[in-house]
């Protein structure tokens, strides 16, 4: 390496934080595992050399003057945009960082325009890229008077992650229903002081057709913007079924969608690590775009296994170190959480439906790596906990239907399109 730097990873029980463990750890590079837990699973990988506990990253208060601390002794000297809490505290200390490093990951100003849902949408419209219809009330009574202006079925969700958790919204079929559902979300005093707005849920119009036509294109981008590794996936499954994380993505060729997917990081991020979602509009054939996520996302196994080594070529970026020639990534794999995955089967046999097709193509499991085998323990025990939390989501009602016409709204001082 050309820049020799000692990474910190944290979400260490998390498949983005183990991911990073492995892939730099297998390269050489000085890692420090971190974690408020004693024993998160990523301190199983062979290839944590170095573990320290560390605030929990949801205390705010506590986590980012700790975090400045250790940057400035020397102990570390990048973070791995390993969840978009980590992305938003980094974003918030970026004058710690040494500035060859700082100048090649992800700017302050991209992370938050891509965490933060209403910036989001604003970047999105305004450089020509479709988004869902949206809403972005300023407080719940006004939420509530222009409910029948919105579109719906809708969803109510976080505006951002960052302080809400992972909430991951509900979706409400007609005005009644959003009156009886609007309400703030909790946040912690650290951030309820400095964007207090995101209390608020936004509204967006739920896709009819949404959950069969997701689709990621995930990558990295260099020090200029310039992409770097990038590829698209489709996702086939989620849980919850109708507003949850992805269980089940296939790799697909589609180099029109790769290149949109990566245009859109690059002008909002700018560079980093990177994951767009879209949704293919069945009504038009269009691409809206629902999200930017400035950090390794929870399949990125499936990148790393298809050819693209994403944390590794994050740390080659940061450092100034020499990138490979990129490879045509494999478009024969899926990628599955298998736990979730398996209970969906189970569910699906028990109520008599159709089970669910098990590809042909050659499995990547969100854990499980032969070459690392300990970690799966631990973390499948972990998800196997509350069985309940499981199987219940898989039982509930498939997702609505958009059964009556949109009704799209213009207010003043709403944010709406």
């Amino acid at each position: 390496m050309t820049l020799a730097a000692r990474v910190a990873i944290f979400d260490a029980d998390a498949p983005p934080g183990l991911a990073f463990v492995r892939s730099l750890g297998r390269a050489g590079a000085a890692i420090r595992v971190y974690s408020h837990r004693r024993w998160p699973v990523s301190r199983y990988s062979l290839w944590c050399e170095e573990f320290a506990r560390c605030p929990d990253p949801a205390r705010g208060e506590e986590f980012v003057p700790w975090l400045r601390d250790e940057v400035r002794s020397g102990r570390v000297d990048l973070v791995a945009p390993t969840s978009d809490l980590i992305a938003y505290h980094v974003a918030t200390l970026p004058d710690v960082f040494a500035l060859e490093l700082r100048t090649r990951f992800e700017p302050a100003e991209g992370v938050l325009a891509s965490l933060f849902k209403d910036r989001f949408d604003a970047a999105c419209r305004r450089l020509g890229f479709a988004t869902p219809w949206a809403a972005f009330p300023r407080s719940v009574e006004e939420a509530r008077d222009l409910a029948e202006a919105f579109r719906y079925p809708a969803i109510l969700k976080p505006k951002s992650h960052v302080g809400v958790g992972i909430a991951r919204g509900e979706v409400v079929r007609d005005a009644d229903e959003m009156r009886a559902g609007y309400r703030e979300y909790p946040l912690p005093p650290a951030e309820s002081a400095r964007h207090p707005e995101l209390a608020l849920p936004m509204v967006q119009e739920y896709v009819p057709g949404a959950l069969d036509n997701l689709f990621s294109v995930s990558g990295v981008l260099g020090a200029g913007g310039e992409v770097v590794a990038a590829m698209a996936s489709r996702k086939i499954a989620q849980w919850p079924p109708t507003l949850g994380i992805g269980i089940e993505f296939h790799a697909l060729d589609d180099p029109a969608l790769v290149s949109r997917g990566a245009a859109l990081a690059s002008a909002i991020l700018g560079r980093g690590i990177f994951e767009v979602e879209f949704i293919r509009d069945p009504r038009d054939g269009g691409w809206v775009a629902i999200d930017l996520n400035p950090r390794a996302h929870g399949f990125i196994r499936l990148d790393i296994e298809r050819g693209a080594d994403l944390p590794l070529l994050w740390y080659r970026i940061a450092t100034g170190a020499a990138i490979p020639p990129a490879e045509a990534p494999r478009h024969d794999l899926v990628w599955k959480h298998g736990v979730p995955h398996a209970v969906q089967r189970m569910v699906r046999r028990m109520r008599g439906g159709a089970p669910v097709a098990i590809p042909s193509a050659e499995a990547v499991d969100v854990i499980h790596d032969r070459r690392d085998p300990l970690p799966t323990l631990p973390f499948v025990a972990t998800m196997l906990r509350h069985p309940g939390g499981l199987i219940r989501p898989f039982l509930q009602s498939p997702a609505p239907r958009a059964d009556r016409p949109s009704t799209p709204a213009a207010q003043d001082g709403l944010a709406v399109e």
